[in-house]
């Protein structure tokens, strides 16, 4: 029985293991592939598709909806919910590792995500207020996803009900896809941004994530 146990976390974690290889590959090409792109000035093609196609819902139901999401990958929306998560993860499980992956992670990735955009220069696909900064890549994508992922996975490793833990993924996961076509939907970004943004997100959570275990199994190791 035992035996059968170790075999299963075994393949388990070579299944985790090539998954993440895997994204990691894909997401890294996409990325280097746009950043090119953009670096050449070439028009992406499926940039004006999108925008085409969602030209004309600008119905003020639809609008306020994705707003509220556009709102929680804002600044203040990621330094609310991430005080908020802290406090949590403070007082449920004392997981100092993981409150200081989500802080430090958190900023670096947001000065990566501002070094990226003073790089490649690329305009907003609108004007006024709110088009002060740079498009590429999309901040509320990247961080976004660095930082609702981070979440997410550490919700899961938390949650031990396979029902429940269902439920927590897919519930993240369409919250973060949300999250970036809010941007697309209210034309604070071109679609090449936020997906841009989303490739680069993972890379980081991917990081963050192997931060996070590699902290943790050091610790372990050292208190055993």
């Amino acid at each position: 029985m035992q035996a059968e146990q170790a075999y299963k976390l075994k393949v388990k974690s070579n299944y985790t293991v090539w998954r993440r290889v895997f994204l990691f590959i894909i997401c890294g090409l996409f990325f280097f592939w746009s950043f090119q792109q953009i670096i050449a000035q070439n028009t992406i093609t499926f940039d004006s598709a999108i925008r085409e196609t969602i030209n004309g819902w600008e119905i003020s139901l639809v609008v306020d909806f994705f707003y509220l999401f556009t709102v929680l990958g804002d600044k203040a929306g990621v330094i609310t919910i991430m005080i908020l998560a802290i406090l949590v993860i403070w007082w449920k499980t004392k997981d100092y590792v993981a409150m200081g992956v989500l802080v430090s992670g958190v900023i670096v990735v947001n000065e990566l995500n501002k070094w990226l955009k003073d790089f490649t220069g690329r305009e907003r696909p609108m004007t006024g207020p709110g088009a002060e900064s740079l498009s590429f890549p999309s901040g509320h994508a990247m961080v976004g996803l660095f930082f609702y992922g981070l979440l997410l996975y550490l919700l899961l490793l938390y949650t031990k009900a396979r029902g429940r833990r269902l439920l927590i993924l897919v519930s993240g996961i369409t919250f973060i896809l949300l999250l970036g076509s809010s941007r697309i939907f209210l034309n604070y970004h071109y679609p090449s941004d936020v997906f841009a943004g989303y490739a680069a997100g993972y890379i980081c959570l991917l990081f963050g994530v192997l931060a996070y275990e590699g902290l943790q199994y050091f610790l372990t190791k050292k208190s055993a």
